[in-house]
């Protein structure tokens, strides 16, 4: 129970110090703020069981911030000069560059991010189990990553030859060190 509680004080100072790192925009109480919330994850971690640990460590910072969101909202003005929405644009190039996008998006990248995910996971110290929860947790937040990356980028074919490229180096490791 008092590791717990530990915990969760360790929690509020880190939503505490992050906060004031955004209102002074100091970097240094940003990765204060990020080490005590390390520190937290663990805390949860022993008290409650990775499990529970890692739910906690990640959800009740992200429901205790709205009260520090909702203390610094601000109403702006209506903007004057609102701009116009683009026409639809279903010229032959422009239909064939979006079905290009939604293919290495849903496929080239997934399956990046998948041998990726897959072969930073093989060499965690963890048991499979482990593994796999891991794998859960990162998997979608490397494709997300990975695709807003591709998709932010003007040399989109460097990206994705640069991913396949760590992507094959991840071969190896799921080859010769199984799960």
């Amino acid at each position: 129970i008092m590791l717990s509680v530990a915990a969760g004080g360790l929690t509020l100072a880190a939503l505490g110090v992050i906060y004031k790192s955004w209102r002074a925009q100091a970097s240094t109480y940003l990765y204060l703020g990020l080490v005590v919330w390390v520190i937290s994850a663990v805390c949860w971690s022993y008290a409650q069981g990775w499990e529970f640990g890692v739910l906690y460590a990640l959800c009740i910072p992200s429901i205790l911030v709205w009260p520090f969101i909702a203390f610094n909202q601000t109403h702006l003005p209506q903007p004057k000069n609102v701009p116009q929405p683009r026409s639809f644009d279903f010229s032959r190039r422009t239909v064939l560059g979006n079905i290009a996008n939604y293919l290495v998006v849903l496929v080239v990248l997934l399956v990046v991010s998948v041998l990726l995910t897959l072969g930073l996971c093989a060499l965690l110290p963890f048991s499979i189990a482990g593994k796999l929860a891991t794998g859960i947790v990162l998997l979608p937040i490397l494709w997300g990553l990975i695709v807003y990356h591709y998709l932010a980028t003007a040399h989109k074919i460097k990206v994705v030859v640069a991913y396949a490229v760590l992507a094959a180096l991840c071969l190896p490791i799921l080859i010769f060190f199984p799960m």
